[in-house]
């Protein structure tokens, strides 16, 4: 939770909230303080970030290393926050908000002057139904072309009646497959040097990543109350991902109105669709005021929200026909390949930066292609995650 959450704040790149409206102008710059934070109904630690803005012109924000953070239930519970790293403040690891309780942050700063949130209730997400692909070609960022792939969708819905509004987040994984896996090793001795088969070869590995963009949507206008073909993931067909074996895992935050309310004014606010730096058109309210000055424009959102969540694998030969599974990031042709006598390998791994693929023993051989089409283990994790099923 405390990885996944931290980067969704990067991507909101410290989001946009105060009591009054706060109106940008992108030629001016004014310090404002900004606050971060969640609490869900998965496993803590939580954790809430206070900075400041900083000019266009600097690249790294001030943060606030001193100040006391708690969080307070309906019931008046307090659960303190401390100090993890600069900036940051997390929640006791036992610490997990509860479905139908409320919840409020509290920041006092060094000097004493007091912040808060809206009290937020903790709303149950309903389960999510399904997760599926379908072929798409949507335009590329980068040349406004069309590119095909995999589109992912997520199907939910709600058997309580009541209009929700959700937040999503992903993360994915994928197994590589080296076009001709290291089987073999040179060991050197003072008297001898000797081909010996490794104990495992080295052309499978894994890659994860996360999502790192706004998603947002809501049932309203639903007659069902679900969420039908929500898109969730977009993968080219330019990646790698979808070669082999791909896993999806999609969370699904239940959110309230008012922070649905606020993402997509942010996303419609934000030409790149989330940061507090690009131009702004408008503005934007949050739920997070300074307690003694009404008029103090303060950044930031206490998001409270229940989370469910689905995982499902993808082989490449279960995907749409028309997907041109993304091409193996180095080149890999037959030919580039170096055969030499085994007395010779020593040499030729030196200078060529290789492993051996292949041991041939009549007439005595060997098979010696580069590393990076025998050996995925120096950008990509061999062992496989805990979730992993093959």
């Amino acid at each position: 939770m405390k990885k996944q959450y931290l980067i969704l704040l990067l991507t909101l790149g410290s989001v946009v909230a105060c009591v009054k409206p706060y109106d940008f102008d992108p030629l001016s710059y004014e310090k404002v303080l900004v606050i971060d934070g969640a609490v869900t109904n998965e496993p803590g630690p939580y954790e809430v970030s206070i900075t400041y803005t900083f000019p266009l012109e600097e690249t790294t924000a001030e943060t606030v290393a001193d100040a006391q953070v708690w969080v307070m239930d309906g019931a008046g519970l307090r659960t303190d926050f401390s100090p993890s790293e600069s900036g940051v403040y997390t929640s006791p690891p036992a610490f997990r908000g509860v479905v139908g309780n409320r919840y409020s942050l509290f920041v006092e700063m060094p000097d004493g002057s007091l912040y808060t949130s809206d009290e937020q209730l903790l709303k149950a997400s309903p389960e999510i139904d399904s997760i599926y692909g379908k072929y798409a070609q949507l335009p590329n960022d980068a040349d406004e072309q069309n590119v095909g792939g995999i589109q992912f969708f997520i199907d939910s819905h709600d058997d309580t009646g009541e209009t929700r509004h959700y937040r999503y987040e992903w993360e994915e994984a994928y197994k590589i497959q080296v076009p001709y896996p290291a089987h073999y090793e040179v060991v050197v001795s003072d008297t001898d040097t000797v081909i010996v088969p490794l104990d495992t070869p080295k052309g499978i590995c894994y890659q994860e990543y996360y999502s790192n963009s706004l998603i947002y949507g809501t049932s309203v206008g639903s007659r069902e109350n679900r969420m039908a073909e929500f898109p969730v993931r977009f993968v080219s067909e330019k990646l790698p991902h979808l070669r082999t074996r791909y896993a999806l895992l999609v969370k699904q935050y239940a959110i309230s109105e008012s922070a649905y309310l606020f993402y997509k004014r942010l996303r419609e606010n934000n030409e790149s669709g989330g940061s507090l730096f690009d131009k702004q058109t408008g503005s934007i309210f949050g739920n997070i005021h300074a307690v003694d000055n009404a008029e103090q424009s303060v950044l930031g959102y206490f998001e409270v929200s229940g989370v469910s969540s689905k995982r499902r694998f993808f082989y490449n030969r279960d995907l749409d026909e028309r997907l041109r599974a993304g091409h193996f990031p180095y080149s890999c042709l037959y030919t580039e390949r170096i055969s030499t006598v085994p007395d010779s390998a020593y040499y030729y791994l030196q200078i060529y930066d290789g492993n051996i693929y292949a041991l041939y023993t009549f007439p005595p051989s060997v098979d010696i292609y580069s590393r990076g089409c025998t050996d995925c283990s120096f950008y990509a994790e061999v062992i496989p995650p805990d979730y992993w099923v093959n």
